[in-house]
């Protein structure tokens, strides 16, 4: 390991301000005399972080070595830095690779655990660091139990579908890595996206971007509602330009030709279900779950929704080309779509909520514009599985056609004339 000239180093943290030194033939090992409470400490052979995996958090960066005697280095993420003064600093960030334990490395390096410590608790503090080894779990993939298979099958390292697993989850990793209380990398996030159910009602481009883009994101359980097709039998060549579906598909089967590329899209193993390539069957969807209703809907659908209290997104357009995605309808708790448009009703007048589009209207959005409204929508359901939380309860997003760069948020409360309180005044009077 390359050592420091610098007969000073320091090590910034908020619990010392002592300053070690080291000599050049020693590496990181301390020769200076230090206190007894100092002596101490050099001298445990239990980390901090003991029994932890320590590695720097998807999407972290360092700065570029400048030189073979370098004082410092810098560790970036999207809101703020920090410098570490640590002439061994690179080499114990660059032995953070998930495997070793700050024992372990504190024994390649020849270092003192008190150093390893202080680097790591520099990078914990600054949300850098995940501590956490863990394993995605596939519920759809077919585990062996005879013993023997089972035992052969631990080996995934010549395993293809494994691999290419491991370089799809890279990606999605990045980004699940960075919710608050994440400590593994985002592993139990993404295992958890497959026991969460949604549910699309529509059947138009933005509907099958949507519907890709969740199934990519590790969202198992994502399907069309059986109902929502009944108008859309077969592919035309109005469901072309989204990517997903070809020339040589039209005349198909819209539903049977999307569950057989469902396969092909998804993070994770979809499960099968007999004659679903022929003829859609009642799949029992998660407990946990949430409707998506994509385009036009008939009223009864919402206050279905809403009498059952089931979670719900609304995506859809407004006059003079605005495209929509919210509000995140979760009944009895958030803002429903009723309470918007009595709102609307009030701030605009009556006219607003009785509105419709004019005859040869077309119902489909623009093409650059349904990929960034299937791309905000799939980053809302995201959000609400992973964190249980979503900007979009009690807003909706508007996306102006001609300034689609500029996404504008409104904002609505409750509406106190909205049947969506009657509920929980009943509730709260009853509990009098």
């Amino acid at each position: 390991m390359t050592t420091t000239t610098e007969a000073k180093i320091r090590i910034i943290r908020s619990d010392t301000t002592d300053s070690a030194s080291v000599s050049k033939d020693s590496g990181l090992e301390s020769t200076d005399a230090r206190s007894e409470s100092a002596d101490a400490r050099s001298v445990t052979s239990v980390s901090r972080f003991h029994s932890t995996y320590p590695r720097l958090k998807n999407g972290v960066y360092i700065s570029q070595a400048m030189s073979h005697e370098e004082r410092s280095m810098c560790v970036a993420g999207l809101t703020h830095a920090i410098e570490i003064f640590h002439g061994g600093a690179r080499a114990i960030i660059t032995a953070l690779n998930g495997v070793n334990t700050p024992e372990d490395i504190s024994s390649q390096l020849s270092a003192p655990l008190e150093v390893i410590d202080a680097v790591l608790e520099q990078l914990y503090a600054a949300n850098f660091l995940d501590t956490v080894r863990n394993k995605i779990t596939l519920h759809n993939r077919f585990q062996s139990s005879i013993p023997s298979r089972a035992l052969h099958t631990e080996d995934q390292s010549r395993d293809a579908a494994y691999s290419q697993l491991q370089r799809r989850l890279a990606p999605e990793l990045s980004q699940a890595t960075w919710l608050n209380g994440v400590a593994d990398g985002g592993v139990e996030v993404l295992s958890t996206r497959q026991d969460f159910g949604v549910e699309i009602f529509g059947s138009t481009r933005t509907a099958t971007l949507l519907f890709s883009i969740l199934l990519a994101s590790g969202v198992t359980n994502t399907r069309f509602a059986l109902n929502a097709t009944h108008g859309h039998q077969s592919i035309s060549d109005g469901d072309l330009g989204s990517g997903a579906l070809r020339t040589s598909d039209i005349g198909l089967s819209f539903q049977s030709r999307l569950e057989e590329l469902s396969r092909e899209w998804s993070l994770f193993p979809v499960a099968s279900h007999p004659g679903s390539i022929h003829k859609p069957v009642q799949v029992k969807i998660p407990e946990r779950n949430i409707r998506v209703i994509v385009g036009s809907f008939e009223p009864e659908l919402i206050d279905h929704l809403v009498k059952d209290g089931q979670d719900h997104l609304l995506i859809g357009k407004l006059a003079g080309g605005v495209a929509t995605c919210g509000p995140l309808v979760r009944p009895e708790k958030t803002p429903c779509m009723r309470c918007l448009t009595l709102g609307e009703a009030e701030r605009y007048g009556s006219f607003h909520s009785r509105l419709s589009a004019a005859s040869g209207t077309c119902e489909e959005f623009p093409i650059a514009i349904a990929h960034q409204l299937a791309a905000i929508a799939a980053h809302t359901v995201l959000r609400f599985i992973d964190t249980g939380e979503s900007t979009l309860m009690g807003a909706q997003i508007h996306l102006n056609y001609l300034e689609p760069y500029a996404p504008t948020i409104h904002r609505f409360s409750r509406h106190p004339s909205c049947t969506c309180q009657w509920g929980e005044s009943n509730e709260q009077r009853s509990g009098t």
